[in-house]
């Protein structure tokens, strides 16, 4: 195995450890989870500065270390999602989602389909019109039937919305079953958003 590696990854969370160094999370697709040691990172004038930052989607040279933690080597960001932080409500609802996925991803489990819903749901709170409250309810539960934790758009229709119709059919067929690249790019009543939402609550609850 090669000390060195290169892995295209984001930063769920961080943690100081020191004045000047922090303890990355990351989301790759090859290794899911990875934690990542950034030495140095907070002092003046360090480069890797920027590839520290909560929501930074960098390109990372990393150096295997023991205990499961790697050594951040160096960090070229491709996309910072700095957006998120003017606004509260999309920050916070990129938030929820990430406490998500932190709950649900392991190390050592490649992660490519949770990468990409990751990464487009950040660029759709950063970039797009969609309403934050939509963004999390899609994001849910799109997430857990990735995690094989939700039936197909019918089986979720019968469990939890019943005596809905067509539309609410239609719209969780798209939720559960379009791909990735497609998956905000639809439009729904302000009420059935409201159902969804009540229905991601309780998936979240469940699963919680």
């Amino acid at each position: 195995m090669e000390k060195y590696f290169t892995v295209n990854a984001v930063v769920l969370k961080y943690s100081d450890f020191s004045e000047s160094s922090r303890i990355l999370t990351l989301l790759s697709a090859e290794y899911g989870i990875l934690r990542v040691s950034a030495k140095a990172v907070k002092r003046k004038g360090s480069l890797n500065l920027p590839a520290a930052q909560l929501y930074a989607f960098c390109k990372y040279e990393l150096c295997r270390g023991k205990n499961d933690i790697h050594t951040l080597v160096s960090g070229e960001p491709v996309e910072t999602f700095y957006a998120l932080a003017e606004d509260i409500d999309r920050f916070t609802v990129a938030g929820d989602l990430t406490s998500l996925v932190l709950r649900t991803a392991t190390a050592d489990q490649p992660a490519p389909d949770l990468l990409r819903l990751y990464l487009n749901t950040l660029f759709v709170l950063s970039y797009g019109d969609k309403p934050p409250e939509l963004v999390k309810t899609v994001f849910t539960l799109r997430l857990f039937r990735e995690l094989g934790f939700l039936p197909d758009a019918e089986g979720v229709r019968a469990m939890y919305l019943p005596e809905s119709g067509s539309e609410t059919q239609a719209a969780l067929t798209h939720i559960l079953e379009c791909d990735l690249k497609k998956l905000y790019g639809f439009r729904i009543s302000n009420d059935l958003a409201k159902r969804l939402a009540g229905v991601a609550d309780r998936i979240r609850q469940e699963e919680s």
